[in-house]
C-alpha cells in the first residue's frame, strides 16, 4: 500500500492506492472529464459519505452495538473500501456472466 504525499492521521485522511485502484486526484479528473467538475477534496467526501452508508448497512445487518465515530473510522479504513470495491466487483461478475448465460 502506497501513500502519497501529505498523508495525516488520527483525524486526517491518506490518500491509498493499492493494486488497481486510483487516487481521489485522479478520480476528480475522471469525473469532470465525464462533466461532472469537482475536486479531490469532493471525491472524497463522496467516496466516506458511501462508505459510511455500506457500514451503517452492514452494522444494521448484523445488530452491532457501535458508535457513530467507529463506524465512521471503519468506513474510512483501506481494509473496508477494498472488502467494499472486491464485494462490488463481484457482483458485478455475477450479474455479467448470469446475462450471458440467460
Amino acid at each position: 500500500m502506497v501513500l502519497k504525499k501529505g498523508t495525516k492521521f488520527a483525524k486526517g485522511y491518506a490518500t491509498v492506492i493499492e493494486d488497481e485502484g486510483i487516487n481521489y486526484r485522479e478520480i476528480s479528473d475522471i469525473m469532470s472529464e465525464m462533466g461532472f467538475v469537482m475536486n479531490h477534496s469532493s471525491v472524497r467526501n463522496y467516496v466516506l459519505r458511501v462508505m459510511t452508508k455500506f457500514a451503517e448497512a452492514f452494522v444494521e445487518e448484523w445488530d452491532l452495538s457501535l458508535t457513530d465515530e467507529r463506524t465512521r473510522s471503519i468506513a474510512a479504513s483501506p481494509q473496508f473500501q477494498s472488502a467494499i470495491a472486491d464485494l462490488l466487483h463481484d457482483i458485478e461478475t455475477y450479474r455479467k456472466n448470469d446475462l450471458l448465460s440467460s
